[in-house]
């Protein structure tokens, strides 16, 4: 029994790890069918499942820990399915309904997987998990550095400012936004691991840069909104701290000596632009600056704004909504195939979410996010457990709250990454609480620490 539960393990182990590193993938890796995209991180977890299944049929336990997140989870899951009813393309929100039950699913499974095995499992998701940001950026840098050397065609490089020479970035995802709201999470939980210098990662400085470097490269200017606001944080807590006990920590001082430097490149970095507009008014491009269209500003604005006038259009759909991906449907009036609905898929998933489940299923949406920030600040202010997972749990919470500020502007709720990552947020709370509560001298502390 010892072997199968140690090689069991193993093998949950690998297949999340492929989860993990893929999970932003939604070009490479994937499988049409009937103009749906099936990701390879989906098709990983899916025999993950069944792993799972057969391991709890071998040992005849099917017993799930308990968790508090639960309740919403599974009621916004059957408000979905009860959405898509009300939807004019009922097999498109039929098939979002199960992807989020899927999703619900995968929290269940990383719940119990975290604390069947102490702390062990724990340690080893959340390093997977925060390094895993690393390897895409990695690769990201070899997306852009590689054709620039070489000069020509070079493999995984879908996006090009020139041809063969200069890329883009765009990572696995379908586009650099794409990407670069995925990396926010990874750069927002690494800010905080070398803000406060914890200790559970190495080699925080030089992945953190990379990160926030490869943001940058990706041209999105959403990510570019996202790296102000870390620093913002940064220099909030900067602040805070030299207020209450009016003294810098080293590593605040490194920000703050970071953040100048970040100015001062900024500032001549504006100054080239300004001085040479034409050559960079490439990087405006839908904008509307420096005489180039608003496209991208306007395209986004009027697709919030009509998934707005979904919701508001009649009564069942401000009750339960037109049905979870039903929302570019009911705009376009051609429910006759995916692909045609591309260009009137929402991308506020406040908007989204009113329009595809009604105010029922927003509601508890808001109470099952809600949930989850509070239960991670609890722990980070929690002074019996150790520093370091106060500090993760904190990570987390700054990872989870960007995420969510950007997709107001790009993208939808069913993003694969997101629920990851809200998953990761539940366990990790589960496994800490649970130890808190008995006390366990691995994360209990008996004093108050400083």
């Amino acid at each position: 029994m010892e072997k199968i539960n140690k090689y069991s393990n193993y093998l949950f182990r690998l297949f999340l790890l492929l989860i993990i590193l893929f999970i932003s993938s939604d070009i490479f890796l994937v499988v049409e069918v009937s103009d749906a995209t099936i990701r390879f991180s989906y098709i990983v977890f899916s025999i993950l499942f069944i792993l799972w299944i057969i391991y709890c049929s071998f040992l005849r336990d099917f017993s799930i820990p308990k968790d508090k997140s639960y309740l919403p989870l599974f009621l916004f899951c059957f408000v979905s399915f009860i959405s898509s009813l009300n939807s004019i393309f009922a097999l498109k929100s039929l098939i979002y309904s199960l992807w989020t039950i899927f999703s619900a699913l995968t929290i269940v499974f990383l719940v119990w997987f975290l604390r069947h095995n102490k702390l062990r499992n724990l340690d080893w998701i959340l390093k997977i998990y925060f390094y895993s940001f690393f390897a895409i950026s990695v690769f990201g840098l070899y997306q852009v550095l590689l054709p620039f050397l070489i000069e020509e065609r070079t493999p995984f490089v879908r996006q090009w400012w020139d041809r063969y020479t200069v890329a883009r970035i765009n990572g696995l995802s379908f586009e650099p936004s794409f990407f670069a709201t995925y990396l926010l999470m990874g750069c927002f939980i690494w800010f905080i691991l070398w803000l406060r210098n914890n200790d559970s990662v190495k080699y925080k400085s030089i992945i953190l840069i990379t990160i926030s470097l490869v943001i940058v490269l990706s041209s999105s200017r959403l990510g570019w909104i996202g790296i102000v606001m870390i620093i913002a944080y940064g220099l909030y807590e900067f602040a805070g701290h030299y207020i209450v006990s009016r003294k810098f920590p080293v590593q605040h001082m490194k920000f703050f000596i970071t953040f100048s430097i970040i100015v001062l490149v900024g500032i001549i970095a504006f100054l080239v632009v300004i001085t040479n507009q034409e050559t960079f008014k490439f990087l405006f491009k839908g904008t509307g600056l420096l005489g180039t269209t608003e496209f991208t500003f306007s395209m986004r604005n009027d697709r919030t704004m009509e998934t707005f006038k979904v919701f508001l259009d009649k009564p069942s759909n401000i009750i339960i909504g037109a049905g979870p991906g039903g929302v570019g449907a009911y705009i376009n009036r051609n429910p006759e195939s995916f692909i045609n609905l591309w260009s009137t898929e929402p991308n506020n998933i406040t908007a989204e979410i009113l329009a595809s489940v009604g105010i029922i299923g927003f509601g508890i949406f808001v109470w099952f996010i809600a949930g989850i920030f509070k239960r991670l600040w609890a722990l980070y202010k929690n002074n019996y457990m150790v520093k370091r997972y106060r500090t993760i749990c904190l990570a987390l919470f700054c990872g989870l709250a960007i995420e969510l500020i950007i997709l107001q502007f790009n993208q939808n709720y069913l993003r694969p990454y997101l629920w990851l990552h809200i998953g990761i947020c539940i366990a990790a709370a589960n496994v800490l609480e649970n130890f808190l509560k008995n006390k366990n001298e691995m994360i209990y502390i008996n004093s108050n620490e400083t």
